[in-house]
């Protein structure tokens, strides 16, 4: 009996202690809604000045692209309508901006002076292209507009902050774009149906010679340099720029890792694969421009995938709450 009473004294402790027993923790009290208050972000008023200022570029950008009829589409099987949509889709662009820059403080980030010259200078640009009647009729006031340059460029620091480190390793396979000409001699025709079928074996064992002595002619002309350079109704060769997975989308990985090896002004064949028979040029080893770009794309999805994830864990953090007699009449 003496351990359940010190056992019972020691839960009543723990439950005083965590708050479990006796008053509750207060919760600090919700920002009130406003009149022109859309919604709340956090502790982030998006007021219908906020939210005309982003919505007013796609409203018209959508009115000049599909009329003003498209609003009423209903655009998935739901049964949203366009102007559904398009709504979400700019709430969706505020919010994140919202959260976003919530997070500068506590990583150190912060708008330099040069920042808030290029922001004063956009400010007064935009505030000098809208009309009296648009600055009336919306209520933006140039503190908005300022407000709105600032958000987004204090949102750009913390994706480029947060995405500086990541991984910008790339292998050749990943990148390295060549210009490759390739004749396939198929193996097969289409039906009328169009379907594939198999020529016979003697019908392939010619196209294979023809092909054959069609290279052999290629290579023996100094003036051939490159297979688009022969005239030959028979063999019309395909010029594509393709990293190595291209390459075997289009030519199995057999034909693309003999590709992927060859120097620039090779040409070689036969290569036999079940279907066909290739003829292989090289035109350039490797486009420079071309491998930049995929170089360039891998890394920025890389940093996409990265920060998304970081912004998935904030968004479930922060709580958005919707002013509804102000949402459903916008």
């Amino acid at each position: 009996m003496k351990h359940k009473r010190l056992l019972a004294l020691f839960l009543l402790a723990t439950l005083m202690l965590t708050g479990c027993f006796g008053e509750e923790e207060e919760k600090p009290a919700q920002i009130p809604f406003e009149k022109d208050t859309v919604f709340i972000v956090g502790d982030k008023v998006v007021n219908l000045a906020k939210w005309y200022l982003y919505a007013l570029p796609q409203y018209e950008e959508t009115d000049r692209l599909y009329g003003s009829s498209i609003w009423d589409y209903v655009v998935d099987a739901r049964g949203t309508t366009m102007k559904s949509a398009v709504k979400d889709d700019i709430k969706s662009q505020i919010v994140y901006t919202e959260i976003v820059c919530s997070k500068a403080e506590e990583l150190g980030l912060g708008l330099t002076e040069e920042d808030n010259m290029d922001i004063n200078l956009l400010t007064a640009d935009y505030m000098d292209k809208l009309t009296p009647g648009m600055i009336e009729k919306y209520g933006i006031r140039e503190n908005d507009v300022r407000e709105i340059y600032a958000d987004n460029k204090l949102a750009l620091k913390v994706y480029e902050y947060l995405t500086l480190n990541v991984d910008t390793n790339t292998t050749e396979k990943q990148v390295r774009n060549m210009i490759i000409e390739y004749v396939p001699i198929l193996k097969y025709y289409e039906d009328e149906n169009e379907e594939a079928v198999m020529y016979d074996e003697q019908e392939i064992e010619e196209r294979g010679i023809r092909a054959k002595e069609y290279l052999e002619r290629i290579k023996s002309d100094p003036d051939i340099t490159e297979l688009s350079q022969a005239t030959d109704e028979e063999y019309t060769p395909i010029t594509i720029t393709a990293d190595y997975s291209t390459l075997v989308d289009k030519l199995s990985e057999k034909i693309a890792d003999i590709a992927f090896s060859m120097k620039t002004g090779e040409i070689n064949g036969l290569y036999d694969t079940p279907d066909a028979f290739f003829i292989l040029d090289c035109v350039e080893e490797e486009n420079e421009a071309a491998s930049n770009a995929a170089r360039i794309r891998i890394i920025e999805e890389r940093q996409r995938e990265y920060f998304a994830e970081k912004y998935g864990k904030w968004s479930d953090e922060t709580v958005v709450r919707i002013n509804n007699e102000v949402w459903d009449t916008l």
